[in-house]
């Protein structure tokens, strides 16, 4: 109940609720193997909270943008190359640069491994995503 106290488990609503909950985590982990069952089972849901407030945060910011502007944005704040990002993708460097031109949509398994490499929604990826802001 101490960490209820500290901490309720609610819906985390805004950026100083997102770091409190990042800071509690990271004073539970920092106690790694002096958890009670309890406070594991308290992490795992802030955990849980975290990511959903983030997920929100991610789709938000990637309302209306194009899949090759999401891409573009990515590899520049990630310092990775086009050629990384293809062997990622699992596609040839022209696709994915076609691809980032707008002329070609990315077939589904390399949009779901880039979603993961960026822990994002598979659809930011989509071809319609591109045909819709046209």
């Amino acid at each position: 109940m101490k960490l209820v106290e500290r901490l309720p488990l609610l819906p985390i609503t805004n950026e100083e609720e997102h770091e409190a909950a990042k800071k509690m985590i990271l004073d539970l982990t920092g106690r790694d193997g002096e958890l009670s069952p309890v406070e594991v089972g308290y992490a795992k849901v802030l955990v849980q909270l975290i990511q959903a407030y983030e997920s929100g945060v991610v789709g938000d910011f990637f309302d209306g943008v194009k899949g090759s502007e999401a891409l573009k944005y990515l590899l520049e704040e990630h310092g990775m190359t086009q050629t990384e990002a293809a062997e990622i993708a699992g596609v040839s460097k022209q696709n994915l640069n076609d691809f980032l031109k707008g002329r070609r949509g990315l077939p589904k398994e390399a949009r779901i491994r880039l979603s993961k490499r960026f822990k994002l929604d598979p659809r930011v990826f989509e071809l319609a995503r591109e045909l819709s802001s046209v």
